[in-house]
């Protein structure tokens, strides 16, 4: 009798041994090497894609009152994101950060639901997703805020590097990406970071009339900040990269930055 139960018992600890393994690679294993595999599939085409036109961004940066300067030797003007709307004509941008992997093209769509779960490509992409522009905002970047999310993944993808902005010392060594539009190669000066929840006001896409509420309410929020208030024009731009962070429950990580003009019209 004994023995039975022993062999019963024994039976129930394998099985559940057996079905803890099992869900352990269904629920981590498996999707973690689906989301690696559209993850090479996926910079295997930006690389195919990428604009032509690129800056040393992280080595010739000069810091001006109104914005960064880019001293670029040489710039070769072409349609910056031809090859890329040939893959996807919803495509509205490029963003490239130095000294992180963010290096990506952004799209949009008709509603922040669809680049959360599919590419570039629009494929489903087992959640990696493609950053994207919230459809709320002008497609040339044109309005006062335009804000820009993506997923934080594992393994650094995506935004994930948007959270090494938290140590102020990183932007100060790292004050510059670039954004490349359908017009041109623009400059981004960062100058904010923030830790604030999904809801909170800085989603907001601010008119005319709400320039002044927006700022109070983004100074207010940022960890930290390089400029002033009083800094911000009616006329800048402000870009805003958005990512989940995990400080808390649904807490966003948001690395503001004003867009100056195009390299050419720097010159």
């Amino acid at each position: 009798m004994k023995t039975r139960i022993l062999y019963a018992l024994l039976t129930v600890l394998v099985c559940a041994g057996a079905y803890c393994v099992w869900r352990y690679y269904d629920e981590v294993v498996r999707p973690e090497r689906q989301i690696s595999s559209a993850d090479t599939e996926q910079n295997q085409l930006f690389s195919q894609i990428k604009p032509a036109v690129t800056i040393p961004v992280s080595s010739t940066a000069v810091s001006s009152a109104e914005t960064t300067v880019i001293t670029a030797a040489e710039t070769v003007k072409t349609t910056p994101l031809a090859d890329a709307a040939m893959i996807n004509s919803s495509v509205v941008g490029w963003i490239t950060i130095p000294d992180t992997h963010i290096d990506f093209p952004i799209a949009q769509a008709e509603d922040n639901d669809f680049y959360l779960h599919n590419g570039f490509d629009m494929k489903y992409n087992y959640e990696l997703g493609c950053p994207f522009l919230d459809y709320r905002c002008a497609s040339d970047f044109s309005g006062f805020n335009s804000i820009v999310y993506a997923h934080h993944m594992t393994q650094q993808r995506m935004f994930a590097d948007i959270a090494l902005f938290k140590d102020s010392e990183f932007m100060a060594s790292n004050p510059v990406g670039q954004l490349t539009l359908h017009d041109g190669v623009h400059t981004v000066s960062f100058f904010a970071y923030l830790n604030v929840p999904y809801d909170s006001m800085i989603y907001q896409v601010a008119d005319t009339s709400e320039h002044e509420e927006y700022l109070d309410d983004l100074f207010a929020a940022a960890d930290y900040a390089t400029k002033n208030k009083d800094d911000i024009k009616d006329t800048d731009r402000l870009l805003l990269l958005s990512t989940c962070t995990y400080e808390y429950k649904d807490a966003r990580g948001v690395l503001v930055g004003l867009i100056g003009p195009t390299i050419e019209q720097q010159e």
